[in-house]
């Protein structure tokens, strides 16, 4: 769903006459749905379980993203994008928890790959996206040939989700969302400028290669293509990976490779240089935020709560960077907007300790 729509979001700007702070503000309200769903939703899932929270998730996302080119006016197009935030975020949660229950069960790493096949769906996504962008198809057609789809596949493969006896704790055991301990604040900081720098290339890539650098639908399509093919080759192969090297030298190199990435992409006087950055950034954003989501559920406190709070953390990045950007671009360019990423990820890098095994920070 996120493949097809990063790739239209420049149509969906253009079908509503947005200006780059305008598109700025509906992605900050698409992510502030996302962020209610984590300051409340670990509640509701420790009610229904895993299972039931992925299979009411999947299509409620799929519709509301279908009736997005559908809306009259911006304001019933705020009001859709939270509702499909919401869903996002609650989501999120209980496939990360799902996801870490099998790690504990197993004791085997998988949630590096659990986040690889997020970035291949991305990857299909994107290319159906630039598909359906090159022939020039409305995005109302568009979306409503292809959400029917994704909600099918999403609902069977959420009723393949076994449910575990701790995703359906009530009564005391429940309760409103907690703030992460001391223990996890610095590791829930961690991931935030890398997760910046992924969220620019969802909200602001295509635009920024389509106004800046006058590329077309296919170029546009491609090179977020390449930048979601290296984040699902990295994150398929990121369990290995980590158990090679180890968690806080594999983040690092990732942190460095983000910096290269995004500061190329910035500055990227063509698509090629352009291309190679979003090499680069997808390389570096793979694993670090799986990597910090695993070492959250494993530290004490329950592990929907500690989802929840990685979760609150990182994306309320997403929320401010999109008007954010869109505010500088509008005052400057868009190029200055994505350059400010460059020093946000470096506190990611600055932070990778966090990630040794029994930090605690008390």
């Amino acid at each position: 769903m996120l493949g097809n729509w990063i790739t239209r979001i420049p149509d969906v700007k253009d079908l509503f006459a947005l200006s780059a702070s305008e598109l700025g503000l509906n992605l900050f309200i698409f992510a502030a749905g996302t962020l209610i769903a984590f300051v409340f939703g670990s509640r509701l899932i420790k009610r229904v379980g895993l299972r039931s929270a992925c299979a009411w998730s999947v299509p409620a996302w799929a519709f509301s993203m279908a009736m997005v080119p559908l809306m009259p006016n911006t304001y019933a197009l705020a009001g859709l994008l939270v509702l499909a935030g919401i869903n996002i975020g609650m989501l999120e949660i209980a496939m990360n928890t799902a996801a870490d229950e099998w790690e504990r069960k197993n004791d085997v790493r998988c949630m590096s790959r659990a986040h690889g096949f997020w970035s291949v769906g991305s990857l299909v996504g994107a290319l159906i996206g630039t598909f359906f962008a090159w022939l020039e198809t409305g995005v109302a057609l568009h979306f409503a040939i292809v959400m029917p789809l994704i909600m099918i596949v999403g609902v069977v493969a959420a009723n393949k989700i076994q449910i575990s006896s701790k995703a359906q704790k009530t009564g005391a055991e429940e309760g409103a969302f907690k703030l992460p301990s001391k223990a996890i604040v610095l590791l829930c900081l961690m991931p935030i400028g890398i997760m910046l720098i992924e969220g620019a290339f969802i909200d602001w890539s295509a635009l920024f290669l389509r106004d800046e650098l006058s590329a077309g639908p296919i170029a546009v399509g491609l090179i977020f293509s390449a930048f979601a093919l290296l984040m699902s080759i990295t994150r398929l192969s990121g369990d290995w990976l980590l158990d090679r090297f180890g968690p806080v030298r594999v983040a690092r190199v990732s942190a460095v490779s983000a910096i290269v990435g995004i500061s190329l992409f910035a500055f990227a006087p063509n698509v090629y240089v352009a291309f190679v950055g979003a090499f680069f950034s997808g390389l570096g954003v793979a694993i670090v935020y799986p990597l910090a989501m695993a070492e959250a559920a494993k530290r004490p406190g329950d592990a929907e709560d500690n989802v929840a709070a990685m979760s609150l953390f990182s994306f309320t990045s997403f929320m401010l960077a999109p008007p954010l950007i869109g505010f500088i671009a509008d005052a400057t360019d868009l190029r200055i907007a994505l350059a400010l990423l460059i020093p946000a990820a470096a506190t990611s890098l600055l932070l990778t300790d966090e990630l040794k095994e029994g930090t605690t920070n008390e």
